[in-house]
């Protein structure tokens, strides 16, 4: 009976060891694209900066977690945020675990030449990448976001009005995470 007690406990400390809370941070290069357009003229530019992501999240246990993230991208001229919840299913039993996930959120952007200009709205995508467990606190990982939004405003300069939209981004990133 002791040693049936003893490896329940065991097990259950195994487990235990899966889960947890985790909070991370990435870094990485963003790029999106940007649509003017005014009475069926319209004009495209990309943008693309440095990036980083703040991260709090929850392993379920070894092979899914959820997360809530902060991301901010810096762009010529202006600034470029938004907040994320996810979910990522990673692949495996061994250290090295590649992951697929998908994530909605809120976006936005402001110009610091055109102060009228909010750009907001949905983002949501998909992301994939390499998890690596180092020990059972820290992991470090790689991957690829891509988005969609429906981010736009609409704004009159000089007596033109200009709906401007942002869609697709896309993020390359490497990062470092703690568990708890």
């Amino acid at each position: 009976m002791k040693k049936i007690a003893l490896a329940i406990l065991l097990a259950s400390g195994l487990i235990a060891a899966d889960n947890g809370y985790y909070i991370g941070i990435d870094i990485g290069n963003t790029k999106f694209d940007m649509k003017a357009s005014t009475s069926g003229v319209s004009a495209e530019e990309s943008d693309d900066g440095g990036s980083f992501t703040l991260k709090w999240g929850e392993y379920f246990d070894k092979n899914s977690r959820a997360v809530i993230c902060y991301h901010n991208i810096n762009v010529d001229d202006g600034r470029t945020h938004y907040v994320s919840i996810g979910y990522d299913y990673l692949i495996g039993n061994y250290d090295l675990k590649p992951f697929i996930g998908g994530f909605v959120g809120y976006g936005s952007a402001e110009a610091d030449d055109l102060p009228e200009l909010d750009i907001a709205g949905a983002v949501y995508g998909t992301q994939a990448g390499v998890n690596y467990t180092i020990n059972a606190n820290f992991s470090v990982e790689a991957g690829y976001r891509y988005m969609m939004s429906n981010m736009q405003d609409t704004i009159t300069v000089g007596g033109v009005t200009v709906k401007i939209e942002i869609d697709p981004i896309s993020n390359w990133f490497v990062g470092v995470n703690y568990k708890f």
